[in-house]
Protein backbone atom coordinates (compact mmCIF):
# COMPACT_ATOMS: atom_id res chain seq x y z
CA UNK A 1 0.00 0.00 0.00
CA UNK A 2 1.25 3.17 -0.60
CA UNK A 3 2.18 6.04 1.39
CA UNK A 4 -1.13 8.15 0.15
CA UNK A 5 -3.30 5.30 0.08
CA UNK A 6 -2.38 4.16 3.72
CA UNK A 7 -3.19 8.00 4.57
CA UNK A 8 -6.72 8.02 3.12
CA UNK A 9 -7.09 4.41 4.34
CA UNK A 10 -6.07 5.97 8.38
CA UNK A 11 -8.21 8.88 8.00
CA UNK A 12 -11.65 7.09 6.66
CA UNK A 13 -11.08 4.84 9.38
CA UNK A 14 -10.45 7.14 12.14
CA UNK A 15 -13.11 8.44 14.39
CA UNK A 16 -15.21 11.50 13.82
CA UNK A 17 -15.78 14.15 16.36
CA UNK A 18 -19.06 13.80 17.55
CA UNK A 19 -20.21 17.17 17.50
CA UNK A 20 -18.88 17.36 13.59
CA UNK A 21 -20.75 13.55 13.05
CA UNK A 22 -24.39 15.04 14.08
CA UNK A 23 -23.57 18.32 12.25
CA UNK A 24 -22.87 15.64 9.15
CA UNK A 25 -26.16 14.71 9.85
CA UNK A 26 -28.13 17.92 10.21
CA UNK A 27 -26.18 18.55 6.64
CA UNK A 28 -27.51 15.36 4.91
CA UNK A 29 -31.07 15.47 5.94
CA UNK A 30 -31.01 19.47 4.94
CA UNK A 31 -31.24 20.81 7.99
CA UNK A 32 -28.49 23.54 6.48
CA UNK A 33 -28.92 26.54 8.42
CA UNK A 34 -28.95 24.83 12.56
CA UNK A 35 -25.63 23.37 10.97
CA UNK A 36 -24.05 26.87 9.78
CA UNK A 37 -25.20 28.28 13.36
CA UNK A 38 -23.30 25.07 15.01
CA UNK A 39 -20.82 25.57 12.88
CA UNK A 40 -20.09 29.21 13.45
CA UNK A 41 -19.90 28.85 17.17
CA UNK A 42 -17.51 25.72 17.16
CA UNK A 43 -15.52 27.83 14.28
CA UNK A 44 -15.41 30.82 16.97
CA UNK A 45 -13.88 28.88 19.96
CA UNK A 46 -11.10 26.61 17.62
CA UNK A 47 -10.41 28.48 14.70
CA UNK A 48 -8.14 26.21 12.64
CA UNK A 49 -10.55 23.52 13.28
CA UNK A 50 -10.38 21.97 9.90
CA UNK A 51 -13.33 20.03 10.09
CA UNK A 52 -15.62 22.29 11.24
CA UNK A 53 -14.19 25.05 8.92
CA UNK A 54 -15.31 22.54 5.75
CA UNK A 55 -18.26 21.26 6.67
CA UNK A 56 -19.45 25.62 7.31
CA UNK A 57 -17.94 25.62 3.71
CA UNK A 58 -19.94 23.20 2.48
CA UNK A 59 -22.77 24.68 4.68
CA UNK A 60 -22.51 27.63 3.01
CA UNK A 61 -21.95 26.51 -0.71
CA UNK A 62 -25.26 24.70 -0.32
CA UNK A 63 -27.03 28.38 -0.05
CA UNK A 64 -25.40 29.53 -2.69
CA UNK A 65 -22.82 31.59 -0.97
CA UNK A 66 -20.09 30.30 -3.00
CA UNK A 67 -17.38 33.54 -2.02
CA UNK A 68 -18.88 33.13 1.83
CA UNK A 69 -17.68 28.72 1.39
CA UNK A 70 -14.11 29.86 -0.40
CA UNK A 71 -13.70 32.57 2.62
CA UNK A 72 -14.34 29.89 5.82
CA UNK A 73 -12.32 27.12 3.54
CA UNK A 74 -9.40 29.11 3.33
CA UNK A 75 -9.36 30.83 6.73
CA UNK A 76 -9.62 26.82 8.55
CA UNK A 77 -6.66 25.45 6.29
CA UNK A 78 -4.55 28.55 6.26
CA UNK A 79 -1.01 27.38 7.04
CA UNK A 80 -2.48 23.83 7.50
CA UNK A 81 -0.35 20.81 6.40
CA UNK A 82 -1.45 17.85 3.91
CA UNK A 83 -3.26 15.72 6.83
CA UNK A 84 -5.81 18.70 7.41
CA UNK A 85 -6.15 19.19 3.51
CA UNK A 86 -6.86 15.89 3.66
CA UNK A 87 -9.12 15.75 5.88
CA UNK A 88 -11.26 18.22 4.43
CA UNK A 89 -11.35 16.07 0.97
CA UNK A 90 -12.20 13.26 2.64
CA UNK A 91 -15.15 15.86 4.25
CA UNK A 92 -16.15 16.99 0.92
CA UNK A 93 -16.17 13.37 -0.60
CA UNK A 94 -18.38 12.04 1.73
CA UNK A 95 -21.10 14.97 1.70
CA UNK A 96 -20.87 14.92 -2.25
CA UNK A 97 -19.98 18.69 -2.61
CA UNK A 98 -18.22 18.88 -5.60
CA UNK A 99 -17.92 23.17 -4.66
CA UNK A 100 -15.82 22.59 -1.72
CA UNK A 101 -13.62 19.88 -3.54
CA UNK A 102 -13.20 22.46 -6.23
CA UNK A 103 -12.01 25.35 -3.87
CA UNK A 104 -9.69 23.19 -2.03
CA UNK A 105 -8.06 22.23 -5.12
CA UNK A 106 -7.44 25.50 -5.19
CA UNK A 107 -5.81 25.67 -1.67
CA UNK A 108 -3.89 22.36 -2.71
CA UNK A 109 -2.10 24.25 -5.65
CA UNK A 110 -1.54 27.01 -3.71
CA UNK A 111 0.40 25.63 -0.79
CA UNK A 112 1.91 23.69 -3.67
CA UNK A 113 0.62 20.36 -3.04
CA UNK A 114 0.03 19.18 -6.77
CA UNK A 115 -0.84 15.61 -5.96
CA UNK A 116 -3.26 17.27 -3.50
CA UNK A 117 -5.28 19.24 -6.30
CA UNK A 118 -5.16 16.26 -8.36
CA UNK A 119 -6.83 14.18 -6.43
CA UNK A 120 -9.34 16.69 -4.98
CA UNK A 121 -9.86 18.07 -8.48
CA UNK A 122 -10.76 13.68 -9.49
CA UNK A 123 -13.19 13.48 -6.52
CA UNK A 124 -14.95 16.85 -8.28
CA UNK A 125 -15.21 15.67 -10.95
CA UNK A 126 -16.60 12.45 -10.18
CA UNK A 127 -19.26 14.38 -8.32
CA UNK A 128 -19.99 17.20 -11.15
CA UNK A 129 -18.30 15.60 -14.86
CA UNK A 130 -20.02 18.26 -16.55
CA UNK A 131 -19.22 21.07 -14.52
CA UNK A 132 -17.42 23.45 -16.67
CA UNK A 133 -16.23 25.02 -13.37
CA UNK A 134 -14.40 21.82 -12.42
CA UNK A 135 -13.49 21.11 -16.39
CA UNK A 136 -11.48 23.92 -16.92
CA UNK A 137 -9.88 23.86 -13.53
CA UNK A 138 -8.99 20.25 -14.06
CA UNK A 139 -7.47 21.17 -17.60
CA UNK A 140 -5.40 24.01 -16.62
CA UNK A 141 -3.95 21.59 -13.47
CA UNK A 142 -3.07 19.28 -15.66
CA UNK A 143 -1.81 21.36 -18.52
CA UNK A 144 0.77 22.71 -15.93
CA UNK A 145 2.00 19.31 -14.69
CA UNK A 146 2.40 18.56 -18.33
CA UNK A 147 0.31 15.87 -18.52
CA UNK A 148 -1.26 17.29 -22.19
CA UNK A 149 -3.22 13.77 -22.76
CA UNK A 150 -5.05 14.17 -19.20
CA UNK A 151 -5.85 17.69 -19.85
CA UNK A 152 -6.89 16.98 -23.46
CA UNK A 153 -9.40 14.32 -22.11
CA UNK A 154 -11.30 17.98 -20.94
CA UNK A 155 -11.05 20.48 -22.94
CA UNK A 156 -12.59 18.84 -26.16
CA UNK A 157 -15.40 18.43 -23.98
CA UNK A 158 -15.06 21.83 -22.76
CA UNK A 159 -14.74 23.02 -26.66
CA UNK A 160 -18.30 21.33 -27.57
CA UNK A 161 -19.68 22.96 -24.19
CA UNK A 162 -18.15 26.28 -25.23
CA UNK A 163 -18.42 26.61 -28.27
CA UNK A 164 -17.58 30.53 -28.33
CA UNK A 165 -15.20 30.76 -25.65
CA UNK A 166 -11.55 31.99 -27.00
CA UNK A 167 -9.67 30.41 -23.91
CA UNK A 168 -11.04 26.71 -24.25
CA UNK A 169 -9.94 26.22 -28.00
CA UNK A 170 -6.89 28.15 -27.09
CA UNK A 171 -5.85 25.33 -24.33
CA UNK A 172 -7.07 22.74 -26.45
CA UNK A 173 -4.84 23.97 -29.14
CA UNK A 174 -1.98 23.85 -26.38
CA UNK A 175 -2.18 21.08 -25.49
CA UNK A 176 -2.01 19.29 -28.94
CA UNK A 177 1.21 21.74 -28.98
CA UNK A 178 2.65 20.06 -26.45
CA UNK A 179 2.24 17.14 -26.88
CA UNK A 180 3.24 17.24 -30.68
CA UNK A 181 0.29 17.04 -32.76
CA UNK A 182 0.41 20.01 -34.46
CA UNK A 183 -2.02 19.75 -37.52
CA UNK A 184 -4.97 19.61 -34.59
CA UNK A 185 -3.02 22.01 -32.86
CA UNK A 186 -3.21 24.76 -35.62
CA UNK A 187 -7.03 23.96 -36.21
CA UNK A 188 -7.70 25.25 -32.45
CA UNK A 189 -5.53 28.00 -32.33
CA UNK A 190 -6.89 29.30 -35.74
CA UNK A 191 -10.65 28.73 -34.35
CA UNK A 192 -8.98 30.81 -30.81
CA UNK A 193 -7.77 33.45 -33.00
CA UNK A 194 -11.03 34.02 -35.02
CA UNK A 195 -12.92 34.35 -31.86
CA UNK A 196 -10.24 36.63 -30.46
CA UNK A 197 -8.32 38.31 -33.40
CA UNK A 198 -5.74 40.24 -31.32
CA UNK A 199 -4.86 38.13 -27.68
CA UNK A 200 -0.99 37.95 -27.99
CA UNK A 201 -0.99 34.91 -26.34
CA UNK A 202 -2.93 33.09 -29.39
CA UNK A 203 -0.83 34.65 -32.06
CA UNK A 204 2.09 33.19 -30.43
CA UNK A 205 1.08 29.28 -29.90
CA UNK A 206 -0.17 29.60 -33.05
CA UNK A 207 2.97 31.20 -34.88
CA UNK A 208 5.27 28.09 -32.99
CA UNK A 209 2.96 25.42 -34.38
CA UNK A 210 2.62 26.95 -37.85
CA UNK A 211 6.84 26.76 -37.73
CA UNK A 212 6.62 23.30 -36.50
CA UNK A 213 5.02 22.32 -39.84
CA UNK A 214 7.64 25.04 -41.55
CA UNK A 215 4.70 27.45 -42.72
CA UNK A 216 7.08 30.09 -41.94
CA UNK A 217 5.10 32.53 -44.26
CA UNK A 218 2.35 32.14 -42.20
CA UNK A 219 3.79 32.79 -39.02
CA UNK A 220 5.31 35.56 -39.70
CA UNK A 221 2.53 38.06 -39.69
CA UNK A 222 0.84 36.07 -36.58
CA UNK A 223 4.06 37.04 -34.52
CA UNK A 224 4.52 40.05 -36.04
CA UNK A 225 1.17 41.19 -35.03
CA UNK A 226 2.08 39.70 -31.65
CA UNK A 227 4.51 42.36 -31.01
CA UNK A 228 2.35 45.00 -31.82
CA UNK A 229 0.61 44.36 -28.85
CA UNK A 230 3.26 43.16 -26.54
CA UNK A 231 6.97 44.73 -27.69
CA UNK A 232 8.65 43.14 -25.17
CA UNK A 233 7.34 39.75 -25.37
CA UNK A 234 10.56 37.14 -25.35
CA UNK A 235 8.63 34.40 -26.46
CA UNK A 236 6.82 35.87 -29.52
CA UNK A 237 10.75 37.22 -30.51
CA UNK A 238 11.89 34.16 -30.29
CA UNK A 239 9.34 32.92 -32.61
CA UNK A 240 9.79 35.69 -34.75
CA UNK A 241 13.25 34.82 -35.58
CA UNK A 242 12.32 30.63 -35.73
CA UNK A 243 10.21 32.07 -38.67
CA UNK A 244 12.44 34.84 -40.65
CA UNK A 245 15.74 31.87 -39.79
CA UNK A 246 13.31 29.08 -41.85
CA UNK A 247 13.08 31.94 -44.20
CA UNK A 248 16.12 32.46 -45.11
CA UNK A 249 16.16 36.29 -43.68
CA UNK A 250 19.76 35.11 -41.04
CA UNK A 251 20.63 38.70 -40.46
CA UNK A 252 17.00 39.51 -38.92
CA UNK A 253 16.66 36.11 -37.32
CA UNK A 254 20.26 36.91 -35.47
CA UNK A 255 19.50 40.52 -34.31
CA UNK A 256 16.41 39.48 -32.94
CA UNK A 257 17.69 36.02 -31.44
CA UNK A 258 20.48 38.18 -29.76
CA UNK A 259 18.11 40.49 -28.01
CA UNK A 260 16.63 37.63 -26.77
CA UNK A 261 19.62 35.60 -25.59
CA UNK A 262 20.33 38.70 -23.51
CA UNK A 263 17.94 38.67 -21.70
CA UNK A 264 17.03 34.67 -21.46
CA UNK A 265 20.48 33.28 -21.73
CA UNK A 266 19.14 29.66 -21.43
CA UNK A 267 16.20 30.20 -24.03
CA UNK A 268 15.66 26.99 -25.38
CA UNK A 269 14.00 28.31 -28.74
CA UNK A 270 16.68 31.00 -29.37
CA UNK A 271 19.56 28.74 -28.89
CA UNK A 272 18.01 26.09 -31.09
CA UNK A 273 17.78 28.98 -33.52
CA UNK A 274 21.00 30.24 -32.92
CA UNK A 275 22.44 27.27 -33.60
CA UNK A 276 20.85 26.42 -36.86
CA UNK A 277 22.38 29.75 -37.89
CA UNK A 278 25.37 29.23 -36.97
CA UNK A 279 25.08 25.81 -38.97
CA UNK A 280 24.40 27.70 -42.12
CA UNK A 281 27.25 29.90 -41.81
CA UNK A 282 29.98 26.54 -41.09
CA UNK A 283 30.45 27.60 -37.65
CA UNK A 284 30.47 24.47 -36.09
CA UNK A 285 31.85 24.43 -32.69
CA UNK A 286 30.06 27.69 -32.42
CA UNK A 287 26.57 26.10 -33.19
CA UNK A 288 27.61 22.99 -31.06
CA UNK A 289 28.06 24.99 -28.11
CA UNK A 290 24.65 27.13 -28.58
CA UNK A 291 22.83 23.34 -29.51
CA UNK A 292 24.27 21.83 -26.24
CA UNK A 293 22.21 24.97 -24.65
CA UNK A 294 19.28 24.13 -26.31
CA UNK A 295 19.02 20.51 -25.37
CA UNK A 296 19.82 21.54 -21.65
CA UNK A 297 17.23 23.93 -21.88
CA UNK A 298 14.78 21.12 -23.27
CA UNK A 299 16.07 17.22 -23.29
CA UNK A 300 13.10 16.23 -25.12
CA UNK A 301 13.72 18.72 -28.08
CA UNK A 302 13.80 16.70 -31.35
CA UNK A 303 14.96 19.57 -32.94
CA UNK A 304 18.09 20.23 -30.80
CA UNK A 305 19.03 16.85 -30.45
CA UNK A 306 19.02 16.46 -34.44
CA UNK A 307 20.81 19.28 -35.69
CA UNK A 308 23.15 18.81 -32.32
CA UNK A 309 23.75 15.43 -34.19
CA UNK A 310 24.87 17.05 -37.02
CA UNK A 311 27.34 19.82 -35.22
CA UNK A 312 29.04 17.00 -33.50
CA UNK A 313 29.65 14.94 -36.97
CA UNK A 314 30.45 17.77 -38.55
CA UNK A 315 33.74 18.41 -35.97
CA UNK A 316 34.11 15.04 -35.98
CA UNK A 317 32.66 13.77 -32.81
CA UNK A 318 31.19 10.77 -34.06
CA UNK A 319 29.74 8.53 -31.26
CA UNK A 320 28.11 11.92 -29.61
CA UNK A 321 26.42 12.11 -33.08
CA UNK A 322 25.16 9.38 -33.39
CA UNK A 323 24.05 9.95 -29.56
CA UNK A 324 21.81 12.56 -30.32
CA UNK A 325 20.60 10.71 -33.62
CA UNK A 326 19.33 7.92 -30.96
CA UNK A 327 17.85 10.84 -29.00
CA UNK A 328 16.32 12.60 -31.76
CA UNK A 329 14.85 9.27 -33.09
CA UNK A 330 13.27 8.22 -28.72
CA UNK A 331 11.68 11.66 -28.95
CA UNK A 332 10.21 11.13 -32.45
CA UNK A 333 8.92 7.72 -31.85
CA UNK A 334 7.28 9.18 -28.30
CA UNK A 335 5.75 11.58 -29.93
CA UNK A 336 4.16 9.53 -32.63
CA UNK A 337 2.99 7.28 -30.04
CA UNK A 338 1.31 10.45 -28.04
CA UNK A 339 -0.46 11.41 -31.57
CA UNK A 340 -1.49 7.98 -31.91
CA UNK A 341 -3.19 7.95 -28.38
CA UNK A 342 -4.79 11.03 -28.84
CA UNK A 343 -6.33 10.15 -32.20
CA UNK A 344 -7.35 6.72 -30.50
CA UNK A 345 -8.81 8.55 -27.10
CA UNK A 346 -10.73 10.82 -29.65
CA UNK A 347 -12.06 8.44 -31.87
CA UNK A 348 -13.75 6.56 -28.35
CA UNK A 349 -14.30 9.59 -26.94
CA UNK A 350 -18.08 10.32 -26.03
CA UNK A 351 -20.32 12.68 -27.94
CA UNK A 352 -21.46 14.27 -24.61
CA UNK A 353 -19.09 15.71 -21.44
CA UNK A 354 -16.54 13.73 -19.55
CA UNK A 355 -17.36 10.80 -17.45
CA UNK A 356 -15.42 9.82 -13.87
Amino acid sequence: MTHALLLVTLLRAAPVAPAHAAIEVRLRSGQVAQAESELRTIVARAPRDAAAGTLLAIALARQGRTADASGALQAALENAGPAARLQARGIGRRLESADVLLQLARLDAQANDPRGATESLHHALELAPNSEEVLSAYAQLMLGLRSYLKALQVLDPLTRMCPADAHYHYLLGVALLQAGDMPRAIEFLQKAERLEPERALTLVALGIALNEQKRYDEALPLIQRALEREPQNIEALAVLATAEEGLGDLAQAEAHIDRVLAAVPGHHTANLVKGLIQMKQAHYPEARGALEKAVAANPTSKAAHYQLSLAYARIGEEALSQKHLELYRKAQREIEERILQIRREAGAAPAGGMGP
